[in-house]
């Protein structure tokens, strides 16, 4: 098996947030990895004076970007053995005030890219795991996989489409070595929210009023090295008492939550709204 050291890892999603503390955890290990954003500033701004760490300037819900961001990865390295799918967006509200091009481009990135970037990368990683002992997939997916609820029900459904992707493909490739995981954080102190709402920070001082209250990103960063060098695929919950959430996948849990939730619209609305007028005024 592969060093850590020597082992070539995809980052989508480096220029913030979890995916930034993801990236700098690996360079630490010494790790070569290949990191991508859609926006080119912000991306130099994150890597900068990170060792063996590579930025490459794609939008992963893009099938084009996606395509030339693995050909990119091969054409440096010559290898990929681990590919960590984080890139995604939030946007807080009920369905029908959602526009209708936001929900095409959360689809777009939090699940068919997710899906197709998995495409594009498999055939590498079943090259690694056959030279090199193991290969890895690691989806950040999200509590809300396990839990939907208002004003998340869009990306709730995102995150439960990359949990069904990630049970079945586990049953595609675990035998041929390699490993499939989901890391699903409850809050993330990141620019998810402002971000979905068309308001993508420009710099890292832009983007101190536009976080998402939460725990550290590199909490979740932890997670996904870990699962790196696991020996099996894991579904991880940070922290962990937010594994909780899958009770209301349960029948009776599920029934009450739907009585419940659905006599509090206009609430839903109001705190969504006063969550997202913070994050981008």
């Amino acid at each position: 098996m592969a060093a850590m050291e020597q082992r070539v890892v995809l980052v989508t999603g480096g220029s913030a947030g979890i995916g930034r503390a993801t990236v700098q955890r690996l360079a630490a290990q010494g790790i070569r990895v290949a990191t991508c954003a859609r926006h080119g500033d912000r991306l130099d701004e994150a890597i900068g004076g990170l060792p063996g760490v590579t930025g490459v300037v794609a939008d992963a819900a893009d099938a084009a970007d996606r395509a030339r961001l693995v050909g990119r990865v091969l054409e440096e390295h010559g290898r990929l053995d681990g590919i960590v799918l984080n890139a995604g967006l939030g946007w807080a509200g009920l369905l029908e005030d959602m526009p209708g091009e936001v929900v095409e481009g959360m689809v777009a990135l939090n699940l068919t890219g997710v899906i197709e970037l998995t495409r594009l990368a498999l055939p590498h990683l079943l090259a690694s795991a056959r030279e090199h002992g193991r290969a890895d997939v690691v989806a950040v997916s999200s509590v809300a996989a396990w839990s939907q609820v208002p004003p998340l029900t869009v990306y709730s459904a995102t995150k439960a489409g990359v949990h069904g992707f990630v049970k079945g493909l586990r049953r595609e490739v675990t035998a041929r070595g390699v490993r499939v995981h989901t890391v699903n954080p409850f809050f993330v102190e990141t620019e998810w929210l402002a971000r979905g709402h068309g308001h993508a920070p420009e710099s890292d001082a832009d983007a101190a009023g536009r976080l998402s209250r939460g725990m550290a990103p590199d909490r979740v960063g932890a997670q996904i090295a870990r699962c790196l060098a696991a020996r099996g695929s894991r579904t991880v919950a940070v922290p962990r008492w937010a594994g909780l959430a899958r009770l209301a996948e349960l029948p009776p849990v599920g029934r009450t939550m739907d009585r419940v939730l659905s006599g509090q619209a206009d609430r839903v609305r109001r705190v969504a709204a006063r969550a997202v007028a913070r994050r981008t005024g």
